[in-house]
């Protein structure tokens, strides 16, 4: 009897709609109509980004995107779909990262009933024409192959995601693998289609020139999404590491580049989330000057181009400085970017980006830096979503991910924001002792040859300002804290085979 009273006393938890009730119910549709509007945006956000892919078939989750609206969809062959578009001036536009794909298109008012057609016709009926897939493979396999080693500033980026990700759905580029990519037919692309574009798996949005007409048509065809549960995506942690390693790839290239990073438990929804990005920002906020490693390696002493830092995947919003949306993971890690060196100056970049990030991570910002930091922050906000379609997919991610709609929240909480908060969030959050270093080279052994070793490498030529003579002197000297049994030479050809 008081284990029967107890249990009536006990919590009441609402156990939420049954799973094939949530198969069921139709995708959601995120409505931001703007009236006067010359412009109606369509977008989609998929869960069925490349973390979905089937081993021994890694880029399926890619070409199937692409191929929506590449290969052909509904009455339409990809000529037509081209043709039909043509007089809108516009083309779609396909995200694809670890978890998500997005899908956009914009059209005139005039155009919107045309659109909306193609867009849903995209989703729900795509014809993978065999012709087009075998043209979209093909590139997809240049890509990883003649692309990459063309890119050594992408090449680097994805070898540090692999490391750090080894073994884990994370752990390979979007585009796939050469090898395994070759092995992926049109059968392929049609059941991952049927199995993750799924009611439950999709969130589309409208925004701008929106009217009853429009909504209730979109409405409809999406009913035609099969009416199943979406795979579920196990992420184990990524592999713990004791100290730092180094994984210097090979190449041609007569420079060397560096990419430093570790896995962060932190979201968006993490009381800590906008200290950690201000500070983040301030390390070195993406292609901009006003970063303290840009100063520090760029302007003070000339070593590079640019040197930035991230806490989220940051894929470029067309030819913006700004991130892009569509790219959250549930798993992040923090990323800095060297961008390339000379050879001979590769090892004092790195000891100097060490010496800088462990100053960041320690003494904190001062208050000028977390000031002039916020206040930049905090003006750029309406400048990332200056039209209906930019506001729409902030609010497609949030729904999506379950964080908040940084246009609707971020501004608050920066402003209530304190230098100590952001100082002891960087310290409670990131750890830089054992940091993963990625350096794409012209020559890889001599570079961990010297970044293992004691002896030390100063820039050359020096520094002609005393000042800053005196730092890199210590900084040369500086050990790396890498030994060289936690340090590998790997060739960049067919690195992602």
């Amino acid at each position: 009897m008081i284990g029967l009273w107890l249990l009536a006393c006990g919590p009441k938890i609402d156990p939420g709609p049954a799973p094939a009730l949530v198969a069921l119910q139709p995708a959601p549709l995120v409505l931001r109509p703007v009236p006067g509007a010359p412009d109606l945006y369509l977008q989609a956000m998929i869960r069925a980004g490349s973390a979905f892919d089937p081993t021994g078939k890694e880029g399926l989750a890619d070409l199937m995107a692409r191929a929506l609206v590449e290969a052909g969809a509904g009455e339409r062959t990809s000529e037509e779909v081209d043709a039909a578009l043509w007089p809108t001036a516009n083309g779609f536009r396909v995200v694809v990262e670890r978890e998500w794909v997005q899908l956009r298109l914009r059209c005139h008012q005039d155009q919107a009933a045309l659109c909306a057609e193609l867009f849903t016709d995209a989703l729900v009926a795509p014809r993978f024409d065999e012709a087009d897939v075998l043209r979209l493979r093909d590139r997809a396999v240049s890509a990883v192959t003649d692309g990459m080693l063309a890119d050594e500033e992408l090449l680097g980026r994805e070898v540090l995601e692999a490391t750090l990700y080894e073994g884990h759905p994370y752990g390979h580029p979007t585009r796939g693998r050469s090898g395994a990519l070759e092995v992926i037919g049109v059968d392929d692309l049609a059941a991952f289609h049927r199995t993750h574009v799924v009611r439950s798996s999709v969130i589309v949005g409208l925004a701008g020139a929106v009217d009853d007409a429009i909504v209730a048509s979109v409405s409809d065809r999406l009913l035609a999404l099969p009416q199943t549960l979406a795979p579920e995506l196990p992420l184990q942690q990524p592999v713990s590491v004791d100290g730092p390693r180094l994984v210097a790839v090979d190449t041609a290239t007569p420079v060397t580049g560096l990419w430093l990073g570790t896995p962060i438990d932190l979201d968006r929804n993490d009381e800590d989330w906008p200290a950690v990005w201000l500070a983040t920002m301030a390390l070195g906020a993406h292609r901009s000057s006003w970063g303290r490693l840009y100063r520090t390696l760029r302007a003070d002493r000339g070593l590079n181009y640019g040197d930035y830092a991230y806490i989220e995947p940051w894929l470029e919003r067309g030819s913006s400085t700004w991130q892009d949306q569509g790219t959250l993971r549930s798993q992040n890690r923090f990323a800095v970017w060297i961008r390339p060196t000379s050879v001979e100056n590769g090892p004092f970049a790195l000891r100097l980006a060490l010496d800088e990030l462990g100053r960041w991570h320690d003494d904190g910002l001062s208050e000028t830096q977390f000031e002039d930091a916020r206040s930049f922050l905090r003006s750029t906000i309406p400048v990332l979503a200056a039209d209906p379609g930019r506001r729409l997919t902030y609010a497609l991610e949030a729904r999506a991910t379950g964080t908040p709609d940084l246009q609707e929240d971020l501004a608050a909480r920066l402003d209530a924001l304190t230098l100590d908060q952001v100082n002891e969030a960087v310290r409670r959050h990131i750890s830089l002792d054992a940091l993963t270093v990625v350096a794409v080279s012209g020559e890889a052994q001599a570079f961990v040859d010297a970044v293992t070793s004691d002896t030390p490498t100063p820039m050359s030529p020096p520094s002609p300002d005393a000042a800053l003579a005196e730092r890199d002197a210590a900084v040369a000297a500086r050990p790396t804290g890498i030994d060289a049994d936690q340090a590998w030479v790997v060739e960049a050809a067919g690195i992602f085979r």
